[in-house]
């Protein structure tokens, strides 16, 4: 009797057959491999060996191009629009141009490997071919779910390489350098000015920021609402691909938060707040600066008064690596910043300096 999902029969010798197919002939009638055992358990096993080897060719039914577009549009409606446009962008740029017209019954290790190698030379980090691969699984499983008598065998690959700390490898500017931009910040006169003092204050991301208004920020509490937050995403609407900005809710829960800012830059806030349904950042064209619209205002801001160019993100890590030398716990610094896990939070934002690291030492002269 056969299983689900493969041929494996009990023959009347007793022993096990199970038949892998190999193709079609010129006929178009099926061509097998046969393998067999003295019981299913053996005979599957052994064919799960045949097959990551050699693969699996049915020749028929969908190719693995139309199951991803098929789970992503399924899976649309259950998806934010910006999950959305992440997932449909690596489908698009990493996996339909390796696999689009093989069959999932083709994958065999080789196979994988082989992709594997080919996005390292593309320069990904093993963890992010990692999620690829994950989300490549995850459509297949959707699929086969979604319909019966289908199986696939997906072989599992190993991901070699320590998961990497991306934010090592960038050149942050130091705490000075930020002091510097600071004091810079209360006497220039620009749009953006009240924005990026209350980032370097806070530690909130650039899209918060954007998304922030003035009925969100309490002068009389100096705390701010964090609500929401803003981004441009790939709508895929139609034929064409375009982009629309989208203001919404924060990714986790742990993303609403409230934030104290201190004493000094509420006092400066109350002489700019504007009307509570006004952005903190203004637009020039529309009501809101948009987060890649803020970047090169930043940018601007920073050339112009005579600083090394760096990415807005970066004031994030700084104002993580600031509050850890002024002894903050882990626990409220997290809270701050909006991660779900402290790991996080010390882990890719925190940075301490040579500067704290001497301090602590020293403290073994007046222990000892």
């Amino acid at each position: 009797m056969a299983r689900k999902g493969r041929n494996i029969y009990k023959r009347k010798d007793g022993r096990w057959e199970g038949r892998v197919i190999l193709g079609y002939d010129g006929n178009k009638k099926r061509k097998y491999h046969s393998i067999y055992g003295k019981n299913y358990n053996e005979v599957r096993k052994k064919m799960q060996k045949y097959i990551e080897k050699y693969g699996d060719i049915r020749g028929k039914g969908d190719t693995i191009g139309v199951i991803l577009y098929f789970w992503l549009e399924q899976k649309r409606k259950d998806w934010k629009p910006s999950t959305y446009a992440n997932y449909r962008k690596i489908v698009e740029n990493h996996l339909l141009p390796y696999w689009a017209q093989m069959y999932p019954e083709m994958l065999t290790v080789d196979k994988v490997r082989k992709f594997i190698l080919t996005k390292k030379d593309d320069g990904l980090s093993s963890e992010y071919i990692k999620n690829i691969f994950g989300l490549f699984r995850q459509a297949l499983k959707y699929y086969e779910n979604e319909h019966e008598n289908i199986h696939y065998i997906i072989p599992i690959p190993s991901f070699t390489g320590k998961k990497e700390n991306k934010s090592s490898k960038k050149e942050l500017p130091s705490i000075e350098t930020i002091n510097e931009v600071e004091k810079q910040l209360y006497t220039k006169e620009v749009p953006e000015q009240a924005g990026i003092l209350i980032a370097i204050n806070s530690g909130i991301r650039i899209g918060e920021l954007c998304a922030l208004q003035w009925k969100d920020v309490d002068l009389d509490t100096g705390i701010i609402h964090i609500n929401k937050t803003m981004q441009r995403i790939s709508t895929y609407s139609g034929q064409k691909k375009e982009t629309e900005v989208y203001i919404m809710k924060p990714k986790t829960s742990s993303s609403v938060r409230d934030i104290p800012l201190p004493s000094n830059l509420v006092k400066f806030l109350k002489c700019k707040k504007g009307k509570p349904e006004e952005y903190v950042v203004p637009g020039k064209r529309v009501e809101y600066c948009e987060p890649r619209t803020l970047q090169y205002r930043f940018e601007r801001f920073l050339n112009d008064n005579g600083f090394t160019i760096f990415h807005f993100h970066a004031l994030r890590h700084c104002f993580a690596s600031r509050c850890v030398e002024l002894g903050f716990d882990a626990k409220s610094l997290c809270e701050i910043m909006g991660h779900s896990d402290i790991h996080i939070t010390l882990q890719l934002y925190v940075h301490t300096s040579v500067k704290q690291k001497r301090i602590l030492m020293e403290r073994l002269n007046s222990k000892f």
